[in-house]
């Protein structure tokens, strides 16, 4: 059995989506710009959809799920949250300029990694559908303080 013919394997579920997304630009005569537009996206986020490249993110996938008909949740288990399903590329190869300015830094001490909590695809839709937090999340580290100190949290 070949991994694409697996209905758990990941290209399976976006072919899933591409599927379900022609068949609607079928049925309704759109073009690729007019079904962009009754999605409410833009249409490189449609062609990636169509063709399998990748999936709606947290801010387009209801608009998609809206648009095909169906609930957030059937949405999710369409395209399977988690799942990274964008294109491979090989890293660019490194001149000899930027191996350098890489053995100069070097040295340098680490990064601190920044402390993010991981959600779901439907936590995020659920959160870029509330007003405040997607302000919240717009607004600058000096206002958020400001936030924290008035909520008191």
């Amino acid at each position: 059995m070949r991994a694409q013919d697996n209905p758990d394997h990941p290209a399976h579920m976006i072919t899933t989506l591409a599927s379900a997304l022609r068949a609607k630009q079928k049925a309704s005569k759109f073009t690729l710009p007019a079904l962009a537009k009754a999605i409410g996206a833009n249409a490189q986020s449609v062609t990636a959809a169509l063709t399998g490249k990748s999936v709606p993110n947290a801010t387009t996938a209801p608009r998609y799920a809206k648009f095909l008909g169906i609930t957030i949740e059937e949405f999710t288990a369409m395209v399977k949250p988690g799942v990274k399903a964008t294109k491979q590329t090989k890293p660019a190869k490194k001149g000899r300029k930027a191996k350098k300015a890489a053995k100069a830094t070097s040295g340098a001490a680490p990064a601190k990694p920044a402390k993010t909590k991981q959600v779901t695809l439907a936590e995020a839709v659920e959160l870029a559908g509330d007003d405040l937090a997607v302000e919240v999340h717009r607004a600058t580290a000096v206002q958020r303080r400001v936030i924290v100190a008035v909520l008191g949290a």
